[in-house]
């Protein structure tokens, strides 16, 4: 349940202040009020939400500071992450995720944003999992949902690469892979920012 809320969130069906209501929630997704309810509180213990009396909740808008605060975790744990991914990845991992990043490419080039979004978020998710380590992975999975929100409150039209990875990855070379992340998260973050501006003055 707490997944299925996720979705609805970073697809955008529940914009940053709605309101969610635990009966219409359950309703809507053709179960009870105690999963959904425990959903709600799990979110609202990862900072999603605010909670309001008689079951309501209203998902927060993001800030800047949630920006700041992701992508300094993302710094500290993708790099490691990826550290651990050279020494463990094999060369059909390394395939596998190079098809992943052509086809997302080809989603923005094509438009498709939300193709494209989902397409980034496998990549990730994929380069994470070849760390074989799934205590860093099960934070980098709350990352990733947290990083969707934030692009949920903006239109994206350009993603940035992923090729420079792949080529570290590829060459087993750690310090090059290590690097390559940090540049590839910096650029996000920046275009992020340009987003989130563009965006808080056009509201």
């Amino acid at each position: 349940m707490y997944h299925q809320i996720v979705d609805l969130i970073v697809t955008g069906e529940i914009a940053p202040g709605d309101a969610i209501r635990e009966n219409k929630t359950a309703e809507r997704l053709g179960t009870s009020r105690l999963p959904v309810r425990e959903a709600l509180q799990q979110l609202a213990a990862e900072g999603w939400l605010e909670r309001r009396p008689r079951g309501i909740a209203r998902l927060r808008e993001p800030r800047a500071q949630d920006i700041e605060e992701v992508f300094d975790m993302r710094r500290l744990l993708e790099v490691e992450a990826i550290g651990l991914a050279v020494r463990r990845a094999s060369v059909e991992d390394v395939a596998r995720l190079r098809r992943i990043a052509e086809a997302g490419d080809a989603a923005a080039a094509e438009g498709d944003r939300a193709e494209a979004m989902r397409l980034n978020a496998e990549f990730h998710r994929e380069l994470s999992a070849l760390a074989r380590h799934e205590t860093l992975n099960s934070f980098l999975q709350i990352l990733e949902r947290k990083v969707h929100w934030l692009f949920s409150n903006v239109r994206m039209d350009r993603f940035t690469e992923h090729d420079t990875i792949l080529d570290a990855l590829e060459a087993r070379d750690v310090e090059a892979a290590r690097n390559a992340v940090r540049e590839h998260i910096d650029l996000t973050y920046q275009l992020l920012q340009e987003k989130w501006s563009s965006n808080s003055h056009t509201n």
